[in-house]
C-alpha cells in the first residue's frame, strides 16, 4: 500500500556555491512557464524555445504514470505559445485498446501567456493564459490570471483559474514558492487549487553546454489524492534561436540624411549647414525618419591615380571572386566605385553577402571622399541597390556608428562615366549546378494509431541555371525510414513517399514596371499521380519593403487519365521589419481542391522563424510552424557547382477547432512548385529591402568581421 503524506520538505545545505541571477522561464510539467504544475507571471525569454518531456500525466480524475512531450517559445518579450501531447502509450493503437476495453488518452492541445506589461516589475510581474486553446476534446482546458513577487532569492507566486480538467487543477486560488537555492538548484512548493506538492530543479552548469543551449531536470512529489506514484520526473531543453551573432550589439543609429548640393562645376558637394542641422535634429532617432536618395559624397580629396584605382580594383573583384561571388562586375570613377553582383554562396540570409561585399569595399578602397553604389541580382534579374559614402561606412566598420545609406528596390543600373575593371573572370552563374540537400517528412502526430508516425525521405534538388532568370529544376525523393503505419498495407500506405523524381520543370523569372516580379514554372509534377502543369507568380512590394501582395494561378494536367486541377492563391503581407513581425493573409483554391484561406503571424528569430496559423479550408485549425536553416551561413562552392542545405527547412503541428473529432488531414492548403517562390528566390524570405537592412545594420559588420 503506497505511503501517503500531507507535506514534503525537501532540505538542502549549500555550503559554498554562488548565489545566482534567478531563471525567470523555468518550464512547469503543462507546457508553459511556472513552477511544476502551476503557472507564474514570468514567460519564455524573446527568442527560446524549450522542448520537455515528463511523465506526470493527467488521464480524466487520475494523475498516472504516462507521456507529456511540451514545447513552447517567447515568440516577442511578453508573450509565450505552446503545446503539449499527452498520451498513456506511444505506440498503442487506441482503436484496439478501446475494443479490448482498455481506454486510453493520446491528446494535442495548446497554450499561450501574456505578460501584462503595465505593471512596473519592481511592484511584481501580472500575466493571463489559457491553456488546451480551441480542440475538438478540451481535456485540459483552463484559464487563469497569476501574480508573481521576487523577494531575493524567492519567488512568491499567487493566482486564480477556472477549469474543465477533472483533476482540479488550476480550479479557484493557486499559490506557490520557488526558491533559488543556486545557480543550479531551485526548490519549489506549491498548491494548485486542488493538492499540494513539491519539487525540485537542476540545471546543468552553463560551462558544459554551448552558450545557446541550457538543460535542467525535475522531479515533483505530488500529494493528489487520485495520484498513482509519489514522485514524477522531467527533463526540458531550452534552445535560444536568436543567436548571438544576430542580437549582441551595442545599439547603433543611423546617420543622419545626406544634403546634396552641385557647384558650378557640376561636381557633389555637402551643404555643411544642411548638415549639421540634421545632426543635431536626429541624434536620438533610432531609424531615419527621411527617405535618401541616391546618395552623392563630398569634394574629392585623395590623390590616387588611375593607375592606382584600377589595381585597387582589380584587387578588389579578386577578393569577391574567392569568396564565391558570382558575375561580378566592378566600375570605378575619381568619385565612386559601382557593384553589380550576384550572390549564391550566403544563402540563410543575403545580408551576409552584403555586409562582406560593403566590407571588402571599403577596406579596398582607402580613399577620402569616394561613395559607392551596391547592385544585386540573381541570373541578372534586380534585387536590390544600396549606396552611401565610404567614409561613413568605414566609420561603421571600425566603430559601430550606422551610416547613411540609400536602399531601393527600384534598380537602376548606371554604366556611363565608369572604367569597368575587364581583368579576369566574372565567375559565370550559368551552366553551374546547384543541389540542395534535405530532409523530407509526412507526418502524423498525436492520432489514435500513435504519437508519431512518419515517413522521411532524403529531399534533393538541381538547378541548372541557362540564362538571365531562367534554369531548369529537377527534385527527387529517397525514402530513409518509416513507421509501421506507413509501411505496406497499414492506414498510411498512400502517403509515403516515392522514390525517384517528384518534379521536373522549366523556371523563369524577370521583372516589370512598378516593382512588380514574375515566376513562371512549367513541367512535370508528381502528387500521388503524374501531371503536366505550370504556375505563374507575380509579386508586387513596396519601395520600403513594408507591404507586398501576391497573386498565383495554376492548371495541372493528368497524365494517367482524363481530368485535370485548377489553383489560384492571392495573398497581402505586411512586414513589422523592426520588430521582426510578419503578418498576412491568403485566400484561394489550392491543390486538393480545398479552398478557403489562411491567416498568419510570423516571428524571425535571425534566420530561424516561428510562425502561427490559422487555417479555414475543409475545416478550421489552429497550428505553428517552425522555419530552420539547414545549411550553414556560407554554403560550400566550386567552380564546378555550390552544395547547400535548404535555407528554409519548415515543420508543422495542427490540430482542429470547432470541431467534436480531430481527423487527420494531409495536404491542406498546399500549391505545388512551393520550393521555390519570388519571395525566396528573389527577396531573401521577404527580407531584402529598406525597412530590414535599415533595422539590422549590426549584422552587416558582423559578417565582415565573421567570414573576412
Amino acid at each position: 500500500m503506497r505511503k501517503k503524506t500531507n507535506t514534503m520538505i525537501w532540505s538542502c545545505f549549500i555550503a559554498s556555491s554562488p548565489a545566482m541571477a534567478a531563471i525567470t522561464d523555468n518550464q512547469s510539467f503543462y507546457g508553459y512557464t511556472g513552477l511544476i504544475n502551476i503557472p507564474n507571471a514570468y514567460t519564455a525569454d524573446f527568442g527560446s524555445l524549450h522542448t520537455q518531456y515528463n511523465n506526470q500525466l493527467e488521464f480524466r480524475q487520475d494523475i498516472v504514470d504516462g507521456h507529456n512531450f511540451t514545447i513552447n517559445a517567447g515568440v516577442f518579450k511578453g508573450l509565450e505559445v505552446g503545446g503539449k501531447i499527452a498520451s498513456v502509450s506511444i505506440h498503442d493503437n487506441l482503436f484496439h485498446e478501446t475494443a479490448k476495453d482498455n481506454k486510453q488518452i493520446r491528446d494535442l492541445s495548446f497554450n499561450a501567456k501574456y505578460q501584462l506589461p503595465f505593471v512596473p516589475h519592481e511592484w511584481f510581474s501580472l500575466a493571463i493564459g489559457a491553456q488546451d486553446i480551441g480542440g475538438a476534446a478540451n481535456n485540459y482546458k483552463a484559464y487563469y490570471a497569476v501574480a508573481t513577487k521576487r523577494l531575493g532569492d524567492f519567488d512568491l507566486t499567487l493566482g486564480a483559474g477556472s477549469t474543465d480538467n477533472l483533476t482540479n487543477r488550476l480550479d479557484g486560488a493557486f499559490a506557490g514558492v520557488q526558491w533559488h537555492a543556486t545557480d543550479w538548484l531551485s526548490i519549489t512548493a506549491e498548491h494548485d487549487g486542488e493538492a499540494a506538492s513539491s519539487g525540485v530543479k537542476v540545471h546543468v552548469p552553463k560551462k558544459w553546454l554551448s552558450n545557446n543551449l541550457a538543460i535542467s531536470l525535475a522531479a515533483n512529489y505530488y500529494d493528489h489524492k487520485q495520484s498513482e506514484d509519489d514522485i514524477y520526473f522531467g527533463v526540458n531543453l531550452k534552445y535560444q534561436l536568436n543567436k548571438s551573432e544576430h542580437k549582441s550589439y551595442r545599439p547603433v543609429k543611423p546617420a543622419p540624411q545626406m544634403v546634396s548640393i552641385t557647384s558650378d562645376s557640376n561636381t557633389p558637394k555637402v551643404n555643411a549647414a544642411a548638415l549639421t542641422s540634421q545632426r543635431s535634429q536626429q541624434a536620438d532617432n533610432t531609424v531615419s525618419k527621411g527617405k535618401p536618395s541616391l546618395l552623392k559624397s563630398k569634394v574629392v580629396t585623395h590623390n590616387a591615380t588611375d593607375s592606382e584605382l584600377e589595381q585597387t580594383a582589380m584587387a578588389f573583384k579578386a577578393a569577391l571572386l574567392a569568396d564565391g561571388f558570382e558575375n561580378i562586375h566592378v566600375g570605378y570613377s575619381l568619385s565612386s566605385v559601382h557593384i553589380i553582383i550576384e550572390n549564391h554562396v550566403f544563402n540563410q540570409n543575403e545580408l551576409d553577402a552584403i555586409g562582406l561585399i560593403l566590407g571588402r569595399l571599403q577596406a579596398h578602397f582607402n580613399y577620402p571622399g569616394m561613395d559607392f553604389n551596391l547592385v544585386l541580382q540573381k541570373l541578372e534579374v534586380p534585387q536590390i541597390q544600396i549606396s552611401g559614402q565610404l567614409d561613413e561606412y568605414r566609420d561603421f566598420i571600425q566603430s559601430g556608428s550606422a551610416p547613411n545609406l540609400a536602399i531601393t528596390n527600384r534598380v537602376n543600373i548606371q554604366h556611363g562615366g565608369l572604367t569597368w575593371v575587364n581583368f579576369g573572370s566574372t565567375n559565370s552563374p550559368y551552366y553551374k549546378p546547384r543541389l540542395t540537400l534535405s530532409p523530407d517528412i509526412v507526418k502524423g502526430v498525436a492520432t489514435e494509431l500513435g504519437v508519431l508516425d512518419y515517413s522521411l525521405a532524403l529531399k534533393a534538388q538541381l538547378e541548372v541555371p541557362v540564362w538571365q532568370g531562367g534554369s531548369f529544376v529537377a527534385t527527387g525523393t529517397q525514402g530513409v525510414a518509416t513507421s509501421d503505419d506507413f509501411k505496406d498495407n497499414k492506414p498510411f500506405t498512400r502517403f509515403r513517399h516515392k522514390d525517384g523524381l517528384t518534379s521536373l520543370t522549366y523556371k523563369q523569372n524577370w521583372q516589370l514596371s512598378f516593382n512588380i516580379y514574375n515566376q513562371t514554372q512549367i513541367g512535370y509534377y508528381y502528387d500521388f499521380t503524374d501531371y503536366l502543369g505550370f504556375k505563374h507568380q507575380s509579386m508586387w512590394m513596396s519601395e520600403d519593403g513594408r507591404h507586398q501582395v501576391s497573386a498565383q494561378l495554376g492548371y495541372f494536367d493528368y497524365q494517367d487519365y482524363d481530368g485535370d486541377k485548377t489553383v489560384y492563391n492571392t495573398s497581402y503581407q505586411y512586414n513589422l521589419s523592426e520588430y521582426d513581425i510578419s503578418l498576412s493573409a491568403s485566400v484561394g483554391k489550392f491543390f486538393n481542391k480545398d479552398s478557403g484561406y489562411k491567416l498568419t503571424s510570423k516571428f524571425w528569430f535571425g534566420d530561424t522563424s516561428l510562425d502561427i496559423y490559422y487555417l479555414d479550408t475543409t475545416g478550421r485549425f489552429v497550428g505553428v510552424g517552425l522555419t530552420v536553416p539547414l545549411t550553414p551561413r556560407k554554403d560550400y562552392t566550386t567552380p564546378y557547382g555550390v552544395l547547400k542545405g535548404k535555407s528554409n527547412w519548415r515543420e508543422r503541428i495542427q490540430t482542429r477547432v470547432g470541431n467534436d473529432a480531430n481527423t487527420v488531414a494531409f495536404g491542406l492548403a498546399q500549391l505545388p512548385f512551393n520550393d521555390t517562390s519570388i519571395e525566396t528566390e528573389l527577396f531573401n524570405q521577404s527580407r531584402l529591402s529598406e525597412s530590414y537592412i535599415q533595422h539590422h545594420l549590426p549584422r552587416l559588420r558582423e559578417a565582415y568581421k565573421t567570414h573576412k
